[in-house]
């Protein structure tokens, strides 16, 4: 697993775990987590993938605001995924910062 892939699809994720959203809307949201550097359109593919995964389903609703969007929500396995990348992400964090922290002692 790529690290940048893996956070990425593990951002969108809890995102939608927030609430079912459309993928220009996630694009918005995540503009704001400089790491990510996502530009417009690079969702979609990566939408879909989790869409294969069967992580995400996505669903069409009607729009007040112009054309149908196609929006997407998240499933058991997604919420699964979250769960057990959590887990991945905090011990290589807490393993990076104690190396750090060690490394910092002996400045």
């Amino acid at each position: 697993m790529q690290l940048k892939k893996g956070l990425l699809e593990i951002v969108i994720l809890l995102q939608i775990k927030k609430r079912a959203m459309y993928g220009y809307e996630l694009t918005i949201c995540m503009k704001d987590i400089p790491f990510l550097n996502l530009t417009n359109g690079a969702i979609y593919p990566i939408l879909k993938r989790l869409e294969k995964e069967k992580w995400i389903i996505s669903y069409w609703n009607e729009s007040s605001e112009g054309p149908r969007r196609k929006y997407y929500q998240i499933t058991m396995e997604g919420e699964r995924i979250i769960a057990e990348r959590w887990e991945i992400y905090n011990s290589m964090f807490k393993t990076i910062e104690s190396i750090v922290m060690e490394e910092k002692s002996k400045w």
